[in-house]
């Protein structure tokens, strides 16, 4: 962050700042000025400063070493904890879902998608996912770890949510469909990816050449009516359950928004499995 950062966050903090509540941040900025004998947060004197002479007092001293480095420790100060803040109420919130659908477990049908792990294992996953979305490609892999290390304990059925500001992501979401009538969907899901910045139509029929697709039926598959219909379904059923953004799993009935760290799938896999036995 500038100067000029620094400077345009404390003004829009000024704006609203306009009685003796702009001497108290001006205080725990440069510290108390006691050469009055007086403290000007605890003054009983109401007082204001206005926006513009508390910019040129910012100014002046954004000009000073000592001013620059004591709005860089502030700055940081604010983001770091309003960054803490947020992250404590996220595990806050993926706590209670826990807790929450623990009891009353939310349904995710499976339906026709595509499934990876054994039929009869106990667990479910249901990932809503964007082969364009960064996360997604880290939440693939988590998956991937959990379907190891549970393996015949865990299954995954995977629904496609192609976010609309990601033009890449439906046609890609629909090439991989058009792969799993051939029975090519998980090889064509790992190589989209792994090349997640190459998504485009030279990328998807690479990926259908190197898996010895038919080309001319995997053109007539993902251009037609069924498949569009298919990922229409996994949106509808995204928007039922609330999912908003990706990725997005329902971890045998548990919701979870977002790419979390593996450990918290492995918490609540562990959870299920002990309820089951």
């Amino acid at each position: 962050m500038n100067v000029n950062d620094m400077k345009t966050v404390f003004l829009i903090r000024s704006k609203q700042v306009v009685t003796a509540c702009s001497f108290v941040l001006l205080a725990t900025i440069f510290g108390c000025n006691k050469a009055d004998g007086k403290d000007p947060a605890s003054s009983n004197q109401e007082s204001s400063v206005s926006a513009e002479a508390f910019a040129n007092s910012m100014d002046s001293f954004l000009k000073t070493e000592t001013g620059r480095e004591k709005i860089a420790k502030a700055v940081e100060k604010y983001f770091t904890e309003a960054r803490e803040r947020a992250q404590k109420d996220a595990e806050n919130q993926a706590k209670a879902e826990v807790d929450k659908y623990f009891a009353n477990p939310m349904e995710a049908p499976i339906g026709a998608s595509p499934v990876k792990g054994i039929a009869e294992a106990p667990i479910t996953i249901v990932e809503f996912s964007d082969f364009e979305c960064p996360y997604c490609q880290r939440g693939a892999a988590v998956v991937e770890q959990l379907l190891n290390e549970y393996s015949g304990k865990v299954k995954v059925a995977f629904k496609n949510l192609p976010l609309p500001f990601h033009k890449n992501a439906r046609p890609a979401a629909k090439a991989a469909l058009a792969a799993g009538k051939q029975g090519k969907f998980w090889e064509f899901h790992d190589a989209l990816f792994n090349n997640q910045r190459k998504l485009g139509d030279e990328l998807y029929l690479e990926i259908a050449k190197n898996l010895k697709l038919d080309i001319s039926k995997f053109d007539k598959d993902r251009a037609s009516d069924e498949i569009e219909a298919e990922v229409a379904a996994d949106e509808q059923l995204a928007g039922n359950l609330g999912f908003q953004g990706t990725p997005g799993f329902v971890v045998g009935g548990i919701p979870v928004r977002g790419a979390y760290p593996l450990e918290h799938f492995k918490d609540i896999i562990s959870k299920l499995l002990a309820k089951t036995q």
